[in-house]
């Protein structure tokens, strides 16, 4: 069945092609040939071209941010052409002939892929190898066309058996396999016209089926583990499964053959908890889960025990001489907490992704709806200015939570009513749904989601009563429509019109229109259907694409399933969990052509939470950036996820080897005092100080103050600070936390505080022949004479100390001076340093800039020092070092962060 969105991009595909070919314009193309398109699709597909000629403007491909073992691209990937293999050129003919998805689109998960592939071992490399890798995406954000993708490229580049492994559900499974094979193509399925027919030689060996039981059977024939074509199985996670697996594999794959194993929603089941499971509640409860998801006769908590999963997904590595594990993941939490170093002699390594992460950019455009678009974030250091979320959002008060969810205590009674929020939710999924047909044709699925508790009992019990409620709307409409309509269009004038206007003029529906679509919701009505392990009721919208359902779930719709055309959520459920709370959240996606018809109904605590999630996702993608930027390796990049008051970032037993942190850096003085002096890196790492110095120092302008051996500029702004800051580079040993260095100081000044800064550049006081010179990009100032320092003997990276005792007077006054001096004296302060910190503003901080020669060398009466670098050695132009200085503060922010483990290099 083809919708009208569909049947719209089909004729620009085709009017884009002749446009290219005869060097046409779009009006052009549909005047010389008239019968090409027909005449009332015109205005859409003016309306279509003009929104794409839009995106398309501002959308360029980001590469995704890779934390990595080898430091880059193995060697082979960067001499080896994906454009060049057969899979992956088949399906990007796909994506673009028969989904017609946008260039930008395309080209994003080509880049992505790309990447990832860049990272597995040459599957031609004779020797046996293991690779772990995490790719970390965006909920709902497409990472099934991203593996997908890379089993096609891995494919082509000799991969043999690929195997994945999706999630707890029939459902998931079956989900993923038919993405799997309607994007990489299957024998009994040709692609379209278009995509070209394929190789019978290149023919997927599918070893599992797309239907609901269709999971792997170990009855099915071995011989094509040892043939030549490719081999494919989509299997689910649990521990009979897999056993029945690793018992059918046993012996059976020759050294020789590669493997891919791909772990879909990594984070579920996948993670070693090591010890028994917290809940109260039964496993298959908690997940929701029918007989048919088991497999084994055993208790669905031994079943599912996500210790047993983790040990036989190692012990599945293990079956293997050449294998390549890459786990996804949009709520990474557990898996980087992981501890590198853990390991038993039944499973080897513990999964940890030791040879890359890799996070994938926020997807292009302005179709995809993430949690910092729709509930908005604070602002993050660098940014200016607070992100705010869109105005769909409608607040549930709790006395109405009440009324849906069961009292606590097993055997209270429980009735439900519909309390004025659903009600209100219920005819703004009407109104939506008719304004969506009105946009992109009655065949387009129309789906509204109502999540208030995992009990079933609930979700049973609140279904009838919804069916009841819009029985009753139903009766409304036949036969009182004269006062019902005008309830209907005062809602849709005011709740969605104002909205839409404000997006995308061009949307803009009067009520009329909608009125024949809300007849045919309404008669004879909008299903309700309830998805739990009570009913029988499954979403497949291959059977029914252009299903209109009011969905009433919980676990079986938290994760991983998609729900297509979601338009309204009612959800007022809780979890203490970050990767919970946010994988419920099945109304991220892709919505851009009906974004401002959806609405969700919640209350005000959970969009708080959201709202702060969304701040502790971004803060966390960044510290990776940053890992990145110091080029650290997975295992040393000791991952820290800010703590929230009332949530932890996964369930406690998958964070036993973490620790939690205060951090604060009120009145403290930070420098950066480790350099690879001894690696050939210095020599880039200096010159981008260098420039990164000299915009900052070139934006301030002439220096305020020129005294002998300072330059000083008042004034500068906190922004700048940050950038400079995130920009900076030094070792990867160092001790220095960038990023909390940098949420502290945005965090003081939403308290008016380190909002001012002074930045003083130190040099020699004297110049002297053997002192050089550097230029720093000062107005007025195109040399600055460098100082001396050299390294610690026993310590090669580090300087031990880079500032001097006088640089923290800068700005005070004497009477301030002496003031500390007294205060030191008197035992108020150990240190004249942390005096000095006490007498300076809250709203001042303090920076401090060393260029230092790299010919330093060390004095006739140093001990335990050595020259800056040994004699021979290239030595960069300038060696920059700075220190930051903290004023103590009338109200310190303390960020409490969650921190992994840090392991040595294995």
């Amino acid at each position: 069945m083809t919708s009208v969105g569909d049947r719209i991009e089909g004729h620009l595909f085709v009017l884009k092609a002749i446009m290219d070919r005869d060097k046409l314009t779009l009006e052009e193309s549909l005047s010389r040939y008239p019968g090409l398109v027909p005449t009332e699709d015109h205005d859409a597909v003016r309306r279509h071209w003009e929104q794409q000629q839009r995106t398309t403007t501002i959308i360029r491909t980001v590469r995704p941010t890779e934390l990595t073992a080898t430091g880059g691209p193995r060697p082979w990937a960067e001499n080896w052409d994906t454009a060049e293999g057969y899979y992956w050129a088949r399906q990007r003919r796909f994506l673009s002939h028969v989904l017609h998805r946008q260039d930008y689109e395309i080209d994003s998960v080509d880049l992505a892929s790309d990447r990832v592939l860049a990272h597995l071992e040459n599957p031609r490399h004779p020797e046996p190898f293991i690779v772990r890798g995490l790719v970390v995406g965006h909920v709902q954000s497409g990472k099934t066309s991203n593996f997908s993708a890379l089993i096609a490229k891995a494919s082509d580049a000799g991969y043999k058996i690929i195997i994945v492994l999706s999630g707890l559900h029939n459902t998931l499974r079956q989900q993923t396999q038919r993405r799997l094979q309607r994007d990489l193509g299957h024998e009994n399925v040709p692609f379209p016209k278009g995509v070209g027919q394929g190789d019978p030689e290149k023919y997927w060996t599918w070893l599992t089926r797309d239907d609901l039981d269709g999971d792997f059977d170990p009855g099915v024939n071995v011989g094509p583990l040892q043939g030549q074509n490719q081999v494919i199985l989509v299997v689910k996670k649990n521990k009979t499964r897999l056993d029945r697996l690793l018992d059918w594999l046993e012996n059976k794959v020759p050294e020789h053959v590669p493997v891919l194993v791909v772990d879909d929603e990594a984070d579920q089941a996948s993670v070693n908890t090591g010890g028994n499971r917290p809940d109260d509640e039964p496993v298959s409860e908690v997940l929701d889960l029918r007989a048919a998801d088991f497999d084994g006769e055993m208790p669905a908590d031994d079943e599912l025990d996500p210790s047993a999963i983790n040990l036989r997904i190692r012990r599945l590595l293990r079956c293997f001489a050449r294998v390549s594990y890459v786990a996804y993941t949009a709520t990474p939490f557990a898996n980087i907490l992981i501890n590198p170093n853990a390991e038993d002699r039944e499973g080897g390594d513990d999964l940890f992704p030791r040879d890359f992460i890799l996070t994938l950019p926020h997807p292009p455009g302005q179709k995809y709806v993430g949690s910092d678009r729709l509930f908005g974030r604070e602002q993050l250091p660098g940014e200016v200015g607070q992100v705010d979320g869109l105005d769909v959002i409608r607040i549930v008060p709790e006395l109405e939570v009440e009324q849906v969810i069961p009292p606590k205590g097993k055997r209270k009674p429980y009735t439900p009513v519909i309390p004025s929020t659903l009600k209100a939710a219920l005819i703004d999924f009407l109104l939506a749904a008719a304004g969506r047909m009105v946009r992109n044709g009655a065949d387009q699925p129309c789906t509204m989601l109502v999540h208030i508790d995992m009990r079933k009992e609930a979700q049973d019990k609140l279904a009838a009563e919804i069916t009841a409620e819009l029985g009753h709307m139903r009766q409304q409409w036949r036969y009182d429509r004269e006062n019902f309509l005008p309830v209907l269009s005062d809602r849709w004038d005011t709740e969605f019109r104002p909205l839409t206007s404000s997006m995308d003029l061009d949307n803009d529906a009067p009520f009329e229109k909608l009125e024949q679509h809300l007849d045919a919701l309404l008669t004879p009505g909008v299903e309700v259907r309830i998805l739990n392990s009570n009913h029988e009721d499954e979403l497949d919208f291959e059977i029914e694409p252009d299903l209109k359902a009011v969905l009433v779930g919980g676990n079986k719709l938290s994760r991983g399933v998609t729900v297509e055309g979601l338009l309204v959520s009612y959800f007022v459920r809780r979890s203490p969990y970050y990767d919970t709370l946010l994988q419920m959240g099945r109304w991220f996606g892709y919505r851009g052509d009906y974004v401002d018809l959806t609405r969700l109904y919640s209350t005000q605590l959970l969009v708080t939470w959201f709202h702060d999630l969304a701040t502790i996702e971004e803060e966390l993608r960044r510290q990776i950036e940053h890992y990145a930027r110091r080029k650290l390796k997975p295992w040393d990049a000791a991952p820290r996820i800010r703590s929230h008051e009332k949530m932890l970032p996964t369930a406690k037993n998958k964070m036993k080897d973490t620790s939690l942190q205060q951090e604060s850096f009120d009145g403290r003085k930070l420098q950066t005092l480790r350099f690879p002096f001894d690696d050939p890196t210095i020599l880039d790492l200096c010159t981008e100080n260098l420039g990164t110095t000299r915009a900052l120092l070139g934006s301030l302008g002439a220096p305020h103050r020129a005294d002998p051996g300072r330059l000083n500029w008042e004034g500068v702004s906190a922004e700048a600070i940050v950038r400079f800051i995130e920009l900076f580079r030094f070792s990867d040993q160092s001790a220095f936390d960038v990023p909390s260095v940098a949420s502290y100081i945005q965090a003081q000044t939403q308290h008016n505080e380190l909002v001012s800064w002074r930045v003083m550049v130190s040099s020699a006081r004297v110049q002297q022949n053997e002192h050089r010179t550097v230029d720093l990009g000062i107005s007025g100032h195109p040399e600055v004479t460098m100082i001396q320092r050299s390294r610690l003997a026993k310590d090669p990276s580090s300087l031990g100390v880079v500032t001097e005792p006088e640089d923290e007077l800068q700005g005070l006054t004497s009477a301030q001076i002496e003031e500390a001096r007294k205060l030191q004296e008197s035992g108020g302060f150990s240190t004249l340093g942390d005096a000095f910190r006490s007498q300076r503003p809250p709203r001042e901080g303090l920076l401090v800039l060393y260029p230092i020669d790299p010919s330093s060398g060390v004095g006739a009466n140093a001990k335990n020092r050595r020259r800056l670098f040994d004699e021979g050695i290239e030595r960069p132009e300038c060696v920059l070092a700075y220190a930051v200085s903290f004023p103590y503060s009338t109200s310190p922010r303390s960020l409490p962060y969650v921190v992994g483990h840090k392991a040595g290099r294995p």
